[in-house]
């Protein structure tokens, strides 16, 4: 009477297409969901999930938000964001404690939460990964994986994670075809590191990642910014801008991140954005020749600021004023046609 069992990792699709949907800053429907279940299960031809009909997903979803609501008191400390005061409430080891601010750091440059959860896996992941945008994605694939796994209810299982964790590339396809066949590897919170065709990392495309792995798992749909990430690849990568200066290397990722946040950077066609990127580039070589012809003739870029009559040394921020003005140009233009 009921229809067919609804299988672990049928429900387990379920939710996690909830929560990739929640993740945009709207609550899905159930309709929605289910119709971004079906685009998953047809993009990675996942023949071994069955949906159930809407009501059965719509149940799903309830008793989801029910156990997120019934939290214990432990797991809802670890969705709060990390800081070192989080240390009073969730204690760490000390020694990994360098680690887990290297990739705050790295989140808080690209505009990236960082939970206590995620904290919580670096310190215990570490030792397995020194690039802080590979560690900080592993800290967010596990803590999605956790936070899904508790909502759906059923039991904690990361053998897919690890494998990718200890095993090459190589390796893991081996061991998983010797297991499953052809079947692929069913993970929706598992992010593949975008790379351009100079073989840089594409550090435009991959941020805000939730939005990136809806975008590439079918559960939204931008063909402007597919076409915006074709266009970026095409470009000499971020890394090949040889930055000398670290700092430079960071400003930039703030500035993008911030100018992707902007209502104007969505209202602009994919070939006006890949502009900005490119002009925010050449933008970060300039203040990075122009820094270091200050400091060859001994003039240092400090600023002297007034306050109270004394004056105090300050370094002065680089702000790309006439990206802001492209960026609100072309903005412009859109809103008149």
């Amino acid at each position: 009477m009921g229809g067919p069992r609804v299988t672990p990792k049928t429900e387990k699709l379920i939710v996690d297409m909830w929560i990739t949907l929640s993740e945009e800053g709207r609550e899905p429907t159930s309709y929605q969901v289910l119709t971004a279940a079906e685009s998953y299960i047809k993009r990675y031809d996942r023949r071994d999930i069955f949906l159930p009909k809407i009501r059965k997903v719509q149940n799903i979803i309830r008793d989801a938000k029910k156990q997120s609501e019934g939290f214990p008191p432990e797991e809802n400390i670890l969705q709060k964001p990390w800081s070192m005061a989080t240390l009073n409430e969730y204690p760490l080891p000390t020694e990994s404690l360098k680690a887990v601010a290297s990739v705050w750091r790295y989140a808080l440059i690209t505009g990236e939460n960082f939970t206590i959860r995620q904290a919580k896996w670096v310190s215990r992941l570490y030792d397995f990964q020194d690039d802080v945008l590979k560690l900080w994605l592993i800290s967010y694939e596990y803590s999605k994986k956790e936070e899904a796994f508790l909502l759906s209810n059923h039991p904690f299982d990361t053998f897919n994670d690890d494998l990718r964790l200890v095993f090459s590339t190589y390796e893991v396809l081996s061991i998983w075809k010797t297991i499953y066949e052809d079947n692929p590897i069913p993970d929706p919170f598992s992010t593949k590191i975008p790379y351009a065709d100079d073989g840089g990392v594409m550090h435009e495309v991959l941020h805000p990642v939730d939005y990136y792995n809806a975008l590439y798992s079918g559960t939204i749909t931008n063909d402007r910014d597919k076409e915006l990430h074709y266009l970026i690849a095409k470009l000499p990568s971020f890394d090949s801008l040889k930055l000398i200066s670290n700092e430079l290397r960071i400003v930039y990722l703030i500035w993008i991140s911030r100018i992707k946040q902007l209502p104007e950077w969505q209202s602009i066609t994919a070939e006006e954005a890949a502009d900005v990127v490119l002009k925010l580039r050449e933008w970060a070589v300039e203040v990075q020749n122009k820094k270091f012809e200050l400091l060859e003739k001994g003039e240092g870029i400090e600023a002297a600021i007034f306050v109270d009559n004394k004056v105090t040394i300050e370094p002065g921020v680089p702000t790309p004023d006439n990206i802001l003005e492209l960026l609100r140009k072309y903005a412009g233009k859109e809103a008149k046609q």
